[in-house]
């Protein structure tokens, strides 16, 4: 009991404050391994189940932060990143009554420019690699999230622009559903 409570107050002092200086998900896997390697040695199951949701909670959070910024990147650099900003700018000064083919960033020759861009980019996406991800199951986790996060962004576009919203006279260069963009992208 005395070597139970005492593993329980190091891992707590530890792994809590270590928490706090977690900043990649590299420094996550570590400390999961720290609770496995407790636990075996007399660690209660309810105290490890509570750092490792922690510790999980964390992971999940950085995830969720690489796959926003490696998202924006992807959109760059496959030609929708300005078309999504524009898009986004439209939507916050939206009135009644406006078209997005009139609104700056969104005319048509801009929106043809980037499609045929994205478009391109479809049979070799600009995915990251993600090579700094050491955890095989994090990086590929990490990679169709970023793959699903472009999909979704393009089949918002795809709507707001084949809508009446859209006001575009001629969508022939609108080569892809988004179905199959997302086919495409995630391939």
């Amino acid at each position: 009991v005395e070597t139970s409570s005492s593993l329980d107050f190091a891992c707590e002092t530890l792994i809590e404050n270590s928490l706090s200086f977690c900043r990649t998900l590299d420094d996550a896997v570590t400390l999961k391994v720290a609770v496995t390697t407790a636990k075996k040695a007399g660690l209660a199951a309810s105290r490890a189940a509570y750092f490792s949701n922690l510790i999980s909670e964390k992971e999940q959070k950085m995830i969720h932060e690489l796959v926003e910024t490696e998202t924006k990147d992807v959109l760059e650099q496959c030609g929708l990143g300005p078309l999504v900003v524009a898009w986004k700018r439209m939507q916050q000064a939206y009135v009644d009554g406006m078209v997005m083919a009139t609104h700056p960033g969104l005319s048509p020759e801009e929106v043809e420019t980037s499609m045929k861009e994205f478009y391109s980019s479809l049979y070799s996406p600009p995915l990251p690699r993600l090579e700094n991800v050491k955890d095989p199951v994090l990086r590929k986790s990490a990679r169709s999230q970023i793959a699903a996060s472009v999909a979704k962004a393009y089949a918002e576009l795809y709507e707001a622009l084949t809508s009446d919203m859209g006001g575009y006279v001629d969508l022939g260069f609108m080569g892809h559903t988004p179905s199959q963009v997302r086919t495409l992208f995630s391939a």
